[in-house]
């Protein structure tokens, strides 16, 4: 549910659901092949907007933190000094995840 939804249930006193955890959280582990993939997670990024967040798990490399705000391309590493990169991978994001 967005966050304009809600604010308009609070504003005319109307009860509004709280948001199911599976609605905006879904850990997926992928073995990585360096081809293009799509993951399906559940999640609408395309139309709710959101965050992915990756990480290397074979390698020591920074989590990385990709968001639809920014786009696909940019990218947020947590362990850096820099504040955004812009080696993001995320081709697009869907209304059931993301492709790379």
């Amino acid at each position: 549910m967005s966050n304009t939804k809600t604010v308009m249930g609070q504003a005319s006193n109307q009860y509004v659901a709280p948001t199911d955890i599976t609605d905006v959280f879904s850990t997926y582990l992928y073995d990585g092949t360096g081809a293009a993939h799509t993951i399906t997670n559940g999640i609408d990024l395309d139309g709710e907007g959101g965050l992915v967040w990756s990480k290397n798990r074979g390698l020591a490399e920074d989590h990385c933190l990709v968001d639809t705000l920014r786009g696909g391309t940019k990218e947020l590493l947590s362990s850096a000094t820099n504040a955004e990169g812009t080696a993001g991978n995320i081709s697009s994001f869907n209304s059931n995840g993301y492709s790379f």
